[in-house]
């Protein structure tokens, strides 16, 4: 299984297979990065922003935009990167990133929108002490779900604040219809993740659709990504919308309460999720708004007929009730 880094370190953008450069990476500060040819001549590289097995993501200067832009540049063929530019073009959202040329190279290419920022969780989380706050000195009850409980049941994490749960409000708003989007230009995304959500200035925006596929395919799903996004249904059978719906209740349970619903190693993770409901949120962390809590547990829901979707989501995030 391919697992994405949570992303703490500088802005980036991450494409496809590419993940996170971060600080103490381990690559040394200041230390020369590898020279890479361009392209193409109307590309001016920079600095790479994302690497992994089969891409790295530069960013670079485009003479004929006038502008920077963010040009993923494959390792081990054009025909992944084809596959992800012409999924990218078939959605038009202005909370999804938006792709530009395919560039044959070599090395082969394409260009596409550059967003700079933090990643959604640390966007929201900013104004959160960094320290978990403790419920009191009490001792420690064995591990529930993969968090270490205080007696009386009293959670050792604090949720977002009231800024950051205004900005979860409207950044899940913003990212449900990013989602639609997707799903209606025939797509799954499957690999809605931390590192593939990043704000730009108030902007959310979902990347990367390396692994997307389309949607209605009866083939089982290969598994890949983030063992921690992964929806429960998805080592069972050909992976459907709700499983995105799901991972992006695993994105907002995270950024509410600074945790991810179920912790731990990989196989570990994909079994609970299979045999045990999520915990809420406002179990997590004592005092999150109500409607966040109810719209993580919507998303969350273990059968993915019972699971929200956008309508179900703002509904919540209103107020209301779906139908």
């Amino acid at each position: 299984m391919a697992r994405s880094g949570r992303a703490r370190g500088a802005s980036h953008l991450r494409g496809g297979s590419a993940t996170h450069v971060a600080p103490g990476s381990g690559r040394r500060q200041g230390a020369p990065v590898a020279a890479v040819s361009s392209p193409s001549p109307r590309y001016r590289l920079g600095p790479p922003v994302g690497r992994g097995a089969s891409a790295t993501v530069y960013r670079a200067y485009d003479r004929e935009r006038d502008r920077w832009v963010a040009l993923k540049l494959g390792e081990e063929g054009v025909e992944a990167l084809r596959r992800e530019h012409a999924a990218l073009a078939r959605v038009r959202h202005p909370h999804v990133v938006e792709a530009f040329e395919l560039v044959p190279g070599p090395p082969p290419a394409f260009a596409m929108e550059l967003v700079e920022g933090p990643d959604l969780v640390r966007w929201v989380r900013e104004d959160v002490p960094g320290a978990p706050r403790r419920a009191g000195p009490r001792r420690n009850l064995p591990m529930a779900f993969g968090y270490t409980l205080q007696e009386e049941g009293r959670s050792a994490y604090a949720p977002c604040t009231a800024r950051g749960a205004a900005r979860l409000r409207s950044a899940l708003r913003a990212l449900a219809g990013a989602l639609e989007a997707v799903h209606g230009a025939g797509l799954l995304h499957l690999d809605v993740t931390r590192a593939n959500v990043r704000v730009a200035g108030e902007r959310p925006v979902l990347l990367d659709l390396g692994l997307a596929r389309e949607r209605g395919g009866r083939e089982p799903l290969e598994v890949a990504g983030t063992a921690a996004a992964l929806a429960p249904e998805l080592g069972d059978g050909a992976p459907g919308p709700g499983a995105d719906w799901y991972a992006l209740g695993v994105l907002a349970f995270e950024a509410l309460t600074g945790r991810l619903p179920f912790d731990g190693g990989d196989v570990e993770v994909l079994v609970r999720k299979q045999s045990v409901s999520a915990p809420r949120a406002a179990d997590v962390a004592p005092g999150a708004p109500a409607d966040l809590d109810a719209a993580c547990a919507a998303l969350l829901a273990r059968s993915p007929r019972e699971r929200a979707d956008g309508a179900a989501l703002r509904a919540l995030l209103d107020g209301g009730r779906a139908e």
